[in-house]
């Protein structure tokens, strides 16, 4: 976008003049200074409380944001101007004037009536004082111009070419701006209607008729669909998609996502048959199903669904229901050889339930089940040897599981790469799931294993069972060091060369853990989540003095520690907040509810990383102020800065960290659940910051 300016535009009002503002100020500010250099205190008080109190300070000011509303404006910037709006409208004295400019920029924009609703309420809370009567005229003058344009609007799309507009303008239209233009005319209305291939990727939605008007128009104008997403609470959309695809007008589709969850077929609204003969004309193009049956269990069954859709690649299915409710029977099925990827939420899922649908299946290689018990992995250890992306449980998005990036190399060792278990509340017995890593234990880079505590006696079982049993290949590894597992796990990575990132959960041997980790290659990420015991402080302080070696330079240039996670454990406190900070490689730091630091040893780790941080994670810390938030705009290569359920940090810190960072350093600000953080101080942030989220 070409910021530069192309002189005034009389489509919108031009600021005041700044001059003659300025050359009153700028006469005080002469006095003020000859009073500095005189060492007179007194005058330079008088001059600059009266300065203070006059008004032409705050004309000064309100002239300063609304010529740069209006600049932003002129370049195309609608968001940064009205921003600039907002805080004119956020002080009394510039109230008329904010609504003005706000207006004035909606109406620039094109959305007439969005201005129209300005200038009215611009009118109803501008105090009738003689102050304002100039501003009053301009509004009501503005309103009045306003609604001449929003009777007589031109409409440039009827009198352009079709070819211009059928070639040059419509294939470039997102959805959401064919949705609006479909409001403007009769005549845009149907040229859009008609451009059959630009509604290839189709949402449809419950809050917006235009969407539902272009679905109820498909047997007629015979759009070229490929991806229909249908996200609604009525009966009717399902029903009469699946009318659609079952007479043909649907024969390109390649992905589907629906509900079902409130057809009543007891009404007789829709049938199986109908839903069958649905999926079997879209059989041969549709490769992507996302359906959620609800508490549905007559319309189809699954294994009716995938012996149907032959082509299918990838589907996810979510019911109220046992999965036994619906899976159907695979025994009279062939092979399914296209389905590579298979995410199941179901009310309970038992490897009885998956064990048929694997056999058939068997070019799965991603695989996510939700409300599984411990049954299903006897079921894939012997079934499911294509699998590379297995999810027990996942409590995404937490710890999101990867997609299927690309084809599978066909040199490629077969087996599991990547395994999620859910790192919640709920763990799993070893006997279990050891069967199914054991067998993977070559090939597995990925691991969330969250397995239960065992006894002594079951720990020497396990030797024996597996007594060969090593994670050669790991990368991440991800479980509970719970009594007796714990010793089994470390024994298995004791001499791997390959592991980058550990998820330390409880902790029940702290020494066994330091002397394992101080053997292997240096991590790069290491999280310490949920140790309570104040026991283990030394021994976690004599492993980040072991990370602070290997950081020092060396003529080796080694890989050292780069990131640290320390989650909800009552075994951090400032002293090791003190020696984390020492490490040099470290630019990497996430903070959740550490109740055993205090706000010197924070600040502490906060002034010795200024020049090494760039990247920024505080949750749930009490401690965290106004004060210290301000502090963190000292960091010097902070790109990075994630605040959520921070109850103590207000605007006030937000406008001081905004103040001392750098923009072209600090980069990206996500702000999550700060309840004293107004939408005002977010508009502020957007200013200065290239991106900031607000969850």
């Amino acid at each position: 976008m070409d910021k530069k300016s192309t002189g005034n535009d009389s489509s919108i009002l031009p600021p005041m003049r700044l001059t003659p503002l300025a050359a009153s100020f700028l006469k005080v500010a002469e006095s003020i200074d000859s009073a500095i250099d005189n060492c007179d205190y007194d005058s330079t008080i008088n001059h600059t409380t009266c300065t203070i109190d006059q008004q032409d300070i705050q004309q000064l000011l309100m002239a300063l944001i609304d010529t740069r509303a209006y600049s932003y404006a002129m370049q195309g910037q609608m968001d940064l101007a009205i921003a600039d709006a907002y805080k004119m409208m956020s002080l009394p004295s510039m109230l008329p004037n904010g609504y003005l400019r706000k207006a004035e920029i909606l109406k620039m924009d094109g959305k007439l009536q969005e201005a129209i609703q300005v200038y009215d309420d611009g009118l109803r809370k501008t105090p009738p004082e003689e102050k304002n009567k100039a501003f009053i005229q301009q509004l009501k003058n503005g309103l009045k111009e306003a609604r001449i344009q929003n009777k007589e609007p031109v409409d440039f799309i009827s009198k352009l070419p079709v070819e211009i507009v059928n070639n040059n303008i419509i294939p470039h239209l997102e959805q959401s701006t064919k949705e609006v233009c479909l409001q403007v005319s009769r005549v845009w209305h149907k040229k859009l209607l008609d451009y059959q291939d630009k509604w290839s990727n189709l949402f449809v939605d419950d809050d917006n008729q235009e969407t539902l008007r272009v679905f109820n128009t498909i047997p007629s104008t015979e759009y070229n669909i490929k991806q229909l997403t249908i996200n609604t609470e009525s009966d009717t959309i399902p029903i009469t998609c699946f009318r659609y695809m079952r007479y043909e007008y649907l024969n390109k589709i390649e992905s589907l996502k629906i509900k079902i969850t409130d057809i009543r077929t007891e009404q007789q609204l829709l049938n199986r048959a109908t839903v069958f003969i649905a999926f079997w004309e879209t059989r041969q193009t549709l490769t992507t199903l996302d359906l959620d049956f609800g508490s549905n269990t007559n319309l189809i069954k699954l294994a009716d669904l995938i012996m149907t859709c032959t082509n299918l690649t990838k589907s996810s299915f979510t019911t109220t229901q046992p999965l036994a409710e619906i899976i159907g029977n695979f025994s009279t099925m062939k092979r399914h050889e296209a389905l590579i990827d298979l995410q199941i939420k179901a009310k309970l899922i038992t490897g009885q339930d998956i064990e048929p649908m694997l056999q058939h299946c068997q070019q799965l290689r991603r695989l996510v089940m939700n409300t599984c018990n411990e049954t299903v992995f006897d079921a894939i250890t012997r079934q499911a040897d294509n699998l590379e992306i297995l999810g027990y449980n996942p409590n995404a998005p937490n710890d999101p599981i990867e997609e299927l990036q690309t084809e599978r190399n066909n040199e490629s060792k077969k087996g599991l790469q990547k395994l999620y278990t859910n790192n919640g509340s709920i763990s799993i017995s070893a006997k279990s799931i050891l069967p199914l890593i054991y067998k993977n234990k070559t090939t597995l880079v990925t691991l969330y294993a969250m397995i239960d505590t065992v006894t002594e006696t079951e720990l020497w079982d396990l030797y024996s069972t597996y007594p060969d049993f090593t994670l050669d290949n790991i990368e991440r590894l991800v479980f509970w060091y719970k009594p007796g597992i714990q010793q089994f796990m470390l024994r298995a990575i004791r001499n791997t060369t390959t592991l980058k990132i550990i998820d330390i959960v409880y902790l029940a041997d702290s020494e066994g853990l330091v002397t394992t980790l101080k053997r292997l290659p240096v991590l790069s990420k290491i999280t310490l989540a949920q140790i309570n015991s104040i026991e283990s402080r030394p021994s976690l302080c004599r492993l980040i003095e072991h990370y602070r070696m290997f950081s020092m330079p060396n003529d080796f240039q080694q890989p050292s520690l780069e990131y640290v996670d320390l989650f909800k454990s009552d075994a951090i406190s400032d002293d090791l907040l003190s020696k984390l900070a020492t490490i040099k490689t470290l630019d990497k730091i996430s903070l959740c509810n550490l109740k055993n630091v205090s706000t010197k040893g924070l600040n502490s780790m906060i002034s010795k990383l200024s020049d090494r941080l760039t990247w920024l994670r505080v949750q749930e810390m009490n401690l965290i102020t106004d004060n210290i938030t301000v502090s963190l705009g000292d960091l010097k290569k902070l790109w990075y800065l994630e605040l959520e359920d921070l109850k103590n940090v207000t605007d006030q810190g937000i406008y001081g960290l905004l103040a001392k960072v750098d923009s072209s350093i600090l980069t990206k600000l996500v702000i999550d659940n700060c309840p004293k953080i107004t939408a005002s101080c977010i508009a502020t942030a957007r200013e200065k910051i290239e991106e900031v989220e607000q969850i």
